[in-house]
């Protein structure tokens, strides 16, 4: 009887044993649900429950140890074995994934397409097509005309096209915009009132030791300025073309003071000028493509031989041109408009300019005096006696020239028209060369709003209306010391009188040779 009532309890532990491992389960079950179970938490939670059995049964065998039989503590072992197995079989199955990832392993999104690598030249915006620069020589009685023009360049509708602006003030010839008097650089900006104030950016230049702050006078005769200033600006603005426009006072080719007109970049304040020489060595290997001059005989040839080498092509005016200058509205705003080709360039700079002006392509220079050597020694070779020279003379005295009206002044005959004078001579050697001489000129250059070109050489200072004077200046006269003669005194053999009046040029024979 007793050991069938240690077989009842035994049963009853058993039964509760089993109750318990079933809630267990169940909860193990919720917790999967609600939360996702690693693999190693439940080997953890598993052995944790296999430990915690045991001591259990061992608790409830020792209590009836002395009565139960070795057969009935083997079959709950069994049972008990099982459960912890049920638990364990999670461990199999992989834990729960959050939607988002699901979806992602079912459903594969399209690959998506690569972006296109950048170029950084393409995206780079183009440059300006032009450049330009005005260098306005204005410390004189201009000085109101620089800052009309000025303006009348603000007011251009303008684009692709650089524009700066070197303007030397002058003192009591113009009181507007705050009456400075000093060397200012302008980077022009457009303005759509009508208003006369300057509204260009004002510019710092550590070359010229300028700064857009503090007041400072340059010498706009010096030919260092010109050169500074280019080589800042190619330094600076990146564009396809350069050019550039001398504006001021102008005389030609002479450089020493012959009634206070010299050359060009007449500064007054300084008492200085820039001589042809000196322009030419400021311009050397600056890449322009257009050199335009808007000042008086900018278009002679002692000026447009000497930049044969420093622009594609050079427009100017053999004779007087108005204080007022060129229509710069126009210029900037017919530029936009163009291919900006070299020769586009050239020729809106002559359309702009008030009076008939020359476009020179200077590679054709060279030719060109050659043909003026050619034609001068024929015709100096019919002089041979006093006759012959004042014919020659005479005729050549009343040929189309150019000249100030006020004396004493320099005279420049017009090539073209001298040529003419000849082209139908009994000689055949001067007639040949006159009429080669001028085709080579409308070859090599063209005169606005004429047929035929206009181009002055210098013959003689004038004294009067009727009068000449007895003798070239001096730095006229070929002369092999003096380093700062132009190229076309230096290199010229036909036209050019020398010291000595005796070499046989066309000079020589008219003025200094005795018969």
């Amino acid at each position: 009887m007793r050991r069938v009532f240690i077989s009842v309890i035994v049963c009853v532990l058993l039964v509760a044993s089993c109750s318990l491992q079933t809630e267990k389960i169940r909860i193990v079950e919720i917790e999967k649900e609600v939360k996702p179970v690693s693999q190693s938490d439940s080997e953890q939670k598993t052995e944790k429950e296999q430990e915690k059995e045991p001591d259990l049964e061992t608790e409830k065998e020792t209590e009836a140890e002395s009565e139960t039989e070795t057969e009935v503590e083997t079959e709950p072992e069994s049972e008990v074995s099982q459960e912890p197995e049920s638990v364990n079989e999670p461990e199999t199955e992989p834990a729960p994934e959050p939607e988002a990832q699901q979806e992602t392993e079912t459903e594969t999104a399209p690959e998506p397409e690569p972006e296109p690598i950048p170029d950084p030249m393409q995206e780079m915006p183009d440059p300006p097509k032009l450049t330009l620069v005005v260098y306005m020589a204005a410390d004189n009685d201009l000085e109101s005309y620089a800052i009309q023009n000025l303006k009348a360049m603000e007011h251009a509708d303008f684009e692709k096209i650089n524009v700066l602006v070197l303007l030397d003030r002058s003192e009591g010839f113009d009181e507007t915009n705050g009456d400075w008097t000093d060397t200012r650089l302008f980077e022009l900006i457009h303005d759509d009132t009508d208003s006369n104030i300057i509204v260009s950016k004002r510019l710092s230049c550590p070359p010229l030791g300028l700064s857009n702050k503090v007041d400072t006078e340059l010498d706009m005769g010096n030919p260092s300025v010109l050169w500074n200033l280019m080589n800042y600006v190619r330094n600076n603005y990146e564009s396809d073309k350069y050019a550039l426009i001398i504006w001021g006072h102008g005389t030609g080719w002479r450089y020493s003071n012959l009634n206070n007109n010299r050359a060009v970049a007449i500064d007054d304040r300084s008492g200085s000028y820039m001589s042809v020489h000196d322009l030419g060595r400021a311009l050397r290997n600056q890449g322009l493509s257009v050199i335009g001059f808007d000042t008086c005989f900018g278009g002679v040839f002692e000026n447009v031989y000497e930049l044969k080498n420093h622009a594609e092509y050079t427009v100017a005016s053999p004779g007087i041109t108005p204080s007022s200058g060129w229509d710069y509205t126009t210029l900037l705003e017919d530029i936009s408009q163009s291919y900006f080709s070299s020769k586009e360039i050239a020729e809106i700079m002559a359309d702009c300019s008030l009076v008939n002006s020359t476009i020179f392509n200077n590679q054709k220079l060279y030719s060109l005096m050659n043909d003026i050597e050619e034609f001068s020694k024929a015709l100096a070779a019919t002089i041979n006696n006093s006759s012959t020279r004042n014919t020659v003379y005479s005729k050549l005295i009343s040929t189309k020239s150019y000249s100030y009206i006020q004396y004493p002044c320099d005279m420049y005959l017009d090539i073209y028209s001298m040529a003419e004078n000849y082209k139908s001579s009994s000689d055949n050697t001067l007639s040949s060369a006159a009429k080669k001489l001028q085709k080579t000129i409308n070859s090599s250059a063209r005169t606005t709003n004429t047929t035929n070109t206009e181009i002055g050489i210098h013959f003689i200072p004038k004294n009067g209306p009727n009068t000449t004077a007895a003798y070239h200046s001096i730095d006229y006269i070929k002369d092999i010391d003096n380093a700062n003669q132009c190229a076309f005194i230096k290199e010229s053999q036909g036209w050019v009188p020398t010291k000595e009046g005796e070499s046989g040029s066309l000079l020589d024979k008219l003025f200094y040779a005795s018969f």
